[in-house]
This record gives structure tokens, C-alpha cells and sequence, in this order.
């Protein structure tokens, strides 16, 4: 990476007197003190007098720029110049504060590198990517990046960021799968390293094996990942995000945040195959504009390196490779809500298109998850032929267990495929008053405590919304107000736009408030009722609380 980088290797006590080959396991650190240093290097020690193993150790990190890139050359190196097992099933990613959200990181970047990745009471959210233009991540939302990948999060019963390791076990323990947490009697420290140690070794014995689809959200504009290779000229902040990859196709956007920022289309990409075919070999590629419904067919030839390259923009494409047809679930809708709600039946209607190049034959579809709180209805339906570029829903009738798991993952069972479909799940919530800011100064909290007049939105400020207006909703607490992130399928919504608040001078663990600046839709009518679900977080360090509030007005009509 065009400079020079130092780590240490711990070794077992058998390494000298053997010629066996040993797994590693990475370990990540930051600034720490010297008895913090000490206290986690006799540990390993300990551990190392009796299991076959290497521990390198590197950093200090930084979560933006080149040293997040640097791991494969890391990786690489300590390869060729001791005896590893050279493999992502026997390699493992572990650290400490800010070296355990290092190796979270590092595990949803190169997923195709690790088959293991700890983190001791690393905060939740940094910003991440390259520094010109560096973006947020928050690892509870990026669960999908780490199929393949068993993972472990310790925690302390005293620790300062335990409030937000909370929030990302619920979201992982429900949709990721793999994942294990353990709390220890605790401050903020690296309990019990042995315990963490086994883990690995654990996952070194049983590997997960490669994910046949998998996912995959990157905040640098070009990457490799699973043998594909994306590359692209995006230079502001966003990740390039593709689902569902497959021999058969995949979907990709372009995207201001994960998950549900909107589109930059004005990126151009191009995502490349693996060497999977012969060089000069045509083949039929489909590609659905998912906004419009466009279709393009082209045919494309493997370059002489065996690859097919598919150029692109950063706009939301389902696309099918192949001459067969190619069934993809691209989301749902709910017909008669504008959330799910935990412990109430949810009548979700999921789309599915054909993107391949042929037309599809009439199937069923199994609906199933590994989630045991999700009860499904009817367990099968029916989803009729249909043509390239077609489209068409089916209705599913679920009902979440309470309380409420951020997110469900669901699979539509099509023939041998297993299309994934993540459900936001939300509690029922409590009502409040409310205001609207449309461009209207009002008393908001920021930083976790400060309050400050702010003028949020952008209208003619008379506290309503109407078409084309740029809005926030603002809950009360005491004698200010909080703006809140807001959830909903309406499609007279669109709520694209996040905002952050830093609450890191508040509670110094990196993480952020995030509001939401929602915008009603032009085309929707006055007098029409749109509906949200409104989440704030209120202050109370290190335990935290979060607030749901439904909201339902009126659109109202534009007064200039």
C-alpha cells in the first residue's frame, strides 16, 4: 500500500520444534495503554503454552483510508513468511475497542479472506472508506455482509458502549445467523481472551463453507469480492452495493447510505464476473431498471481472462446472465399498513421479476425463515409464468413474535434458489404530539444534550406538508424537541434523506442520532393520510432508550 506497516507474531510453543502449519488469528489494536497492551499480550501467551495457533498483532488502526485495504497484503505476507495455513477457513480477525470494530469491518470487506471475526467491546459505528470522502458504518446494519462468517461479540455489564452492542446483537441474532455474544462482569476491557480464542478455534474446525448467493456493500469505489470485481468512478460518499450474487445475476445499486439510501445514478460502474468462461464465449445478459421497469438485453463476450464485464450506473438494476430464466424478489409492499408490526398479522405483497431471457414456468414458492418467531399463514404460494421483464406480487400473510426484532429475513424458495426478503419489524409504539418542521426554527436537542434552535426542512414553514416539501418530525422531551428517524412503505414518502447527529462528545463511543428529511411526493394529493413510524433515542448514558411513536397526518395543501 506504498508504505511501511510493523506487527507482531505470538507464536505457540510447538512452532520452534515442529513443521506443522498453523491458523492465525489477526489481532486489532488502537491507542491502548500499556497495562492494557500487557494485560491482553499475557493472555495470548497463556493461550498460546497450550494450543497450536498464531496471533499477529497490528495497528494502530484507522478506520479510513489505506488501512482498512492493507489486510490482504497483510494477510498475504505473513503467508509466505511463516507457516500458516493459507486459507480463509483456518485465518480469523479479533481486537479490542477500536481494533474490534476493526475485525467486524474487516470481516464484512473480505468475507472471502476470513472465516471468523471477534470483537471485544468495540464501539458500533465509525466512518469508514476512503478519506476524501468517507461515509458511516454502522455494523448492525450491514448483517448481510458477513455470510460465511461466524462472529462473536463480547460485552461487559459495566461497559460504557453497552447500550449500542445491544442494538446491533438484536439485529444480528434475528437476520444473521452465525452470530454468538457473550457479557462478562465487565468495564471496558478484553475479558477472558481464551474464551474468544477458542471461538476461533472452534470456527477453525468447522468452517462455514462459501455462501452460494451472497451480498456485499462497500463504501471504496472499487473492490474484489468472491472473485468478482467491481470498479467504479464514484468519488463522494455512498457504498456500491451488491444482492443476491450468483452465477445467475445479481442486483446493484449505487447508494448514499446502506440501507435504504437513495440511488446516485449519475455513477457509472462495472461489475465483472469470475474467470468462469471461456474466452470470447457470447452470452445473453438481462438488465432490469427496477424504478421503471425498463428492460435492456445485451450479449456479451468473456474478455480473454474468462470474465464478463457488465457496465452500469449507480441506479437500482436487477441483472440475469444466462439464457434461462432467472426469478428475483426485489422487496414488498404492504397494502393495508405502512409498517409491520411485532405480535400483529403483516399482509405483505412480494415482488418478483423474471431477469433472465426466457419465460419462467408456472412454480411454487415455499416461504420459510430461520427465524422460529415468524409464522407464516400459508407456507407455500403460487407464482405464475412470466415473461423476461415481467413482474408480478404475491400476497404473504406474517406475523412476527413480540417483542420486536429489528428485522427479519425471509426466503421465497423458488425451485433450488433461496431469494432472500428482509423484514423491518417495529413495536407498537406509543402516541405523542408532535410537530412538522418545513423550514421552521424550533428548540432541538443535538449532541445528545445541547439544545439549540434549528431550522430543519424546507417549506413555508406553517408547521404541515404538502407536495414537493422537504420535512422533519419532531417529538417532545421536556422543554425541546428530538427529530426522528422515520420507517414507512407509503409511497407518498420518500425518506432517502438521513441526517446524523454526533453524539460522540456525549458519550464518546462514535455512534449518532439519525433523523430523517422526508419529502411528500408531488405527485400525491392533498388531503391523502400518509403514515410513519417515528424513532428517536433519548439521552441517559451509557443506558440509552428508544422511542417509537406512530405518526399519521394529512397532506395538506401548498400555500406559497
Amino acid at each position: 500500500m506504498g508504505g511501511t506497516r510493523t506487527y507482531r507474531v505470538f507464536f505457540p510453543a510447538s512452532y520452534a520444534k515442529s513443521q506443522k502449519r498453523y491458523p492465525v488469528v489477526y489481532w486489532f489494536h488502537a491507542f491502548e495503554s500499556s497495562q492494557e497492551v500487557e494485560a491482553y499480550s499475557s493472555a495470548i501467551t497463556a493461550y498460546l503454552a497450550g494450543h497450536d495457533l498464531l496471533v499477529v498483532d497490528s495497528g494502530p488502526v484507522e478506520t479510513t483510508g489505506e488501512y482498512p485495504q492493507y489486510f490482504p497484503e497483510l494477510a498475504d505476507q505473513v503467508d509466505k513468511t511463516l507457516r500458516t495455513v493459507p486459507d480463509r477457513e483456518h485465518r480469523g480477525v479479533t481486537g479490542y475497542s477500536a481494533g474490534g470494530f476493526m475485525a467486524f469491518f474487516l470481516a464484512s470487506k473480505y468475507p472471502d479472506l476470513l472465516s471468523s471475526a471477534s470483537n471485544f467491546m468495540g464501539p458500533t459505528e465509525y466512518s469508514v472508506g476512503p478519506k476524501e470522502f468517507d461515509v458511516e458504518f454502522n455494523a448492525a446494519d450491514f448483517y448481510a455482509d458477513y455470510d460465511g462468517v461466524r462472529t462473536r461479540l463480547v460485552t461487559g455489564s459495566r461497559d460504557f458502549i453497552r447500550f449500542y452492542h445491544r442494538l446491533l446483537n438484536d439485529e444480528w441474532i434475528y437476520a444473521k445467523g452465525n452470530h454468538q455474544t457473550e457479557q462478562f462482569d465487565s468495564g471496558h476491557g478484553a475479558p477472558e481472551v481464551g474464551k474468544t480464542l477458542d471461538f476461533h478455534m472452534h470456527a477453525f474446525a468447522d468452517p462455514l463453507p462459501k455462501p452460494a448467493v451472497f451480498s456485499h456493500a462497500d463504501p471504496y469505489p472499487n473492490f474484489d469480492i468472491w472473485g468478482w470485481e467491481v470498479t467504479s468512478d464514484r468519488r463522494q460518499p455512498g457504498y456500491t452495493v451488491i444482492e443476491n450474487v450468483s452465477n445467475s445475476g445479481f442486483r446493484s445499486a449505487v447508494r448514499e447510505w446502506v440501507p435504504g439510501g437513495a440511488a446516485i445514478p449519475g455513477v457509472k460502474l462495472t461489475i465483472a464476473t469470475p474467470r468462469s468462461y471461456v474466452p470470447a464465449s457470447p452470452h445473453p445478459v438481462t438488465i432490469l431498471r427496477l424504478r421503471d421497469g425498463k428492460m435492456e438485453r445485451r450479449v456479451l463476450k468473456a474478455d480473454d481472462r474468462g470474465r464478463l464485464n457488465i457496465d452500469l450506473d449507480g441506479d437500482d438494476y436487477e441483472v440475469g446472465i444466462g439464457p434461462e430464466a432467472q426469478i428475483a424478489a426485489s422487496g414488498y409492499d404492504l397494502p393495508d399498513a405502512a409498517w409491520v408490526t411485532a405480535g400483529q398479522p403483516a399482509h405483505l405483497r412480494i415482488k418478483f421479476w423474471d431477469k433472465g431471457a426466457a419465460r419462467s414456468q408456472t412454480q411454487a414458492v415455499r416461504w420459510e425463515s430461520s427465524d422460529p418467531g415468524v409464522k407464516f399463514d400459508y407456507p407455500t404460494s403460487r407464482l405464475f409464468g412470466l415473461g423476461p421483464g415481467e413482474a408480478a406480487t404475491l400476497p404473504l400473510t406474517i406475523t412476527v413474535a413480540a417483542p420486536a426484532r429489528p428485522v427479519v429475513r425471509i426466503f421465497a424458495v423458488v425451485g433450488t434458489e433461496r431469494l432472500p426478503v428482509d423484514v423491518s419489524v417495529f413495536p407498537a409504539g406509543e402516541h405523542s404530539t408532535y410537530k412538522i418542521a418545513d423550514g421552521r426554527a424550533l428548540p432541538v436537542f443535538q449532541h445528545g444534550t445541547e439544545k439549540q434552535e434549528m431550522t430543519l426542512g424546507e417549506g413555508n414553514g406553517d408547521g404541515y406538508a404538502a407536495p414537493g416539501e422537504n420535512f422533519a418530525v419532531l417529538l417532545p422531551d421536556g422543554d425541546g424537541f428530538r427529530a426522528a428517524e422515520l420507517f414507512s412503505t407509503d409511497a407518498c414518502l420518500d425518506l432517502t434523506v438521513r441526517a446524523s447527529d454526533s453524539w460522540v462528545n456525549y458519550d464518546h463511543t462514535g455512534a449518532s442520532a439519525k433523523y430523517t428529511l422526508a419529502t411528500i411526493r408531488k405527485e400525491c394529493e392533498p388531503g391523502r393520510t400518509v403514515k410513519m413510524m417515528a424513532r428517536i433515542l433519548l439521552p441517559h448514558a451509557p443506558d440509552h432508550s428508544v422511542r417509537y411513536v406512530p405518526i399519521e397526518f394529512p397532506i395538506w395543501y401548498r400555500n406559497h
